[in-house]
């Protein structure tokens, strides 16, 4: 406030005190000096004075207060704004990380969860309220431990890793491979988290080795018929030969059983030759649309005749019918069940299951969409080793002895061939002193 004011608001308060006295003189008849009407006054225009300062105080305060009000309203409501719109973006990541089919994770320094979508958890198995604080190397696979704990501090060090590949395993079992990439955060220099996101490539891994197997063989074949017709072609020269010396001897000659066992093993030549013409062209299935129950219980009967091995199957009445080639089939069902005569040693159970199947596109198969009748052998045999079990199928790989004629190592390769080519799919479990389960998957017709 300006000091003219002041001193007009002091002109006032000593003209009001004036008054006042000049009211008090008349009411009350008193004179008093004229050195009190001048204190009088004096009192008036100092507290009028003191008053104005005060007045124009509060109306400052009074106006700093209300203008400190108003910002802090309007930061409030900045701040709300801000809040929401966080909000809405936070739910709006979530919601992409949640709908993306990548798995996506946060892990803490310490290897615990801090995130994971739902994809990650759809897979694994874990529910949301689950995620925060479990560590994260419960769900890799064994196999994978040291190589992905060596890629965690590499990480944790600063160090930059383009692709990681490893192997999830969900809480059913199942083992999940994935590929994808990975990065440390860090604060302050120090590290806080590393963020992944990776793609389940199960599927295409499994199709990848599938391919790899499908060309392998048919390499085989391709060889495998051209040695066969020749190899055919001068056994039968061969046998021709034998069979005319044989003749030309008296049946007492030393030589007839000689020239026998010659015979012998030329048969058991050209035996091997229709092998081999399972793996080429000449192999083709003649397909017919049959019920597989009686081809399967007679077949199975046959290989498991003269033992002691007790055959239980499960075969529902409403069973759908197959294409198949019926004498290739007999020869699949013969060797999977001497394999499970073999494993068992000639005593235990072999369990026979068939069911109606319908795949879909997403079950991860290798097989198109459609109605399949599986079969399956359940042996309670001393099991495939791991580190052998992916080699099953391919061409002389035995644990027999390739000296006998019962370990050639051929029986689950022409299995292999003959179910690829009636467009199915064959599998197999095992653990070692757990038995084997084979799988076959056939198309119904």
């Amino acid at each position: 406030m300006s000091l003219t004011l002041k001193v007009i608001y002091a002109a006032a308060g000593g003209l009001l005190a004036f008054l006042v006295h000049s009211l008090n003189l008349q009411a009350t008849k008193h004179v008093d000096h004229v050195y009190q009407y001048a204190a009088s006054i004096l009192v008036g225009a100092l507290v009028a004075y003191f008053i104005a300062g005060t007045h124009h105080g509060w109306l400052e305060r009074t106006s700093a207060l209300e203008t400190a009000n108003a910002d802090l309203k309007r930061e409030m409501e900045e701040r709300l704004q801000a809040e929401m719109a966080l909000r809405e973006s936070e739910e709006r990541f979530r919601d992409l990380f949640d709908n993306s089919v990548d798995l996506i994770q946060v892990v803490s320094s310490e290897g615990k969860m801090l995130y994971a979508n739902l994809s990650w958890r759809e897979n694994i198995g874990i529910a949301e309220e689950e995620v925060e604080g479990f560590p994260v190397f419960d769900i890799i696979h064994p196999d994978q431990h040291a190589h992905c704990m060596e890629m965690f501090k590499r990480m944790l060090s600063g160090e930059k890793i383009d692709s990681l590949e490893t192997e999830f395993v969900a809480r059913d079992g199942r083992r999940i491979c994935v590929e994808g990439r990975c990065n440390c955060r860090f604060v302050d220099g120090k590290p806080v988290s590393i963020r992944g996101i990776f793609r389940d490539v199960t599927e295409s891994r499994q199709m990848e080795k599938e391919l790899q197997k499908a060309q392998k063989l048919e390499s085989i074949g391709i060889l495998a018929g051209g040695i066969a017709h020749d190899f055919n072609n001068l056994l039968s020269g061969l046998v021709g030969v034998v069979t005319f010396v044989r003749s030309s001897l008296p049946p007492e000659d030393k030589m007839i059983p000689i020239l026998l066992e010659a015979q012998d093993a030329c048969m058991q030549g050209k035996e091997l030759t229709s092998k081999f013409l399972t793996f080429a062209e000449g192999g083709a299935p003649f397909k017919k649309c049959i019920s597989i129950a009686l081809l399967l219980e007679k077949a199975t009967g046959v290989a498991l005749s003269g033992s002691s091995i007790e055959c239980e199957f499960a075969i529902p009445l409403d069973l759908w019918r197959v294409y198949v080639d019926e004498n290739q089939m007999q020869q699949v069902i013969n060797n999977l069940v001497i394999n499970a005569r073999e494993a068992m040693g000639e005593k235990g159970l072999l369990k026979v299951k068939v069911e109606n199947t319908v795949f879909t596109a997403v079950e991860g198969f290798t097989l198109p969409p459609g109605k399949y009748v599986r079969i399956s052998f359940t042996d309670q045999g001393v099991g495939i080793p791991p580190d052998i079990l992916s080699k099953i199928f391919d061409p002389y790989f035995t644990t027999k002895n390739m000296a006998s004629r019962r370990g050639m190592g051929f029986g689950l390769s022409i299995c292999y061939s003959i179910i690829k080519k009636h467009e199915g799919l064959i599998t197999v479990e095992s653990q070692k002193g757990m038995g084997t389960s084979f799988h076959i998957f056939l198309p119904s017709c």
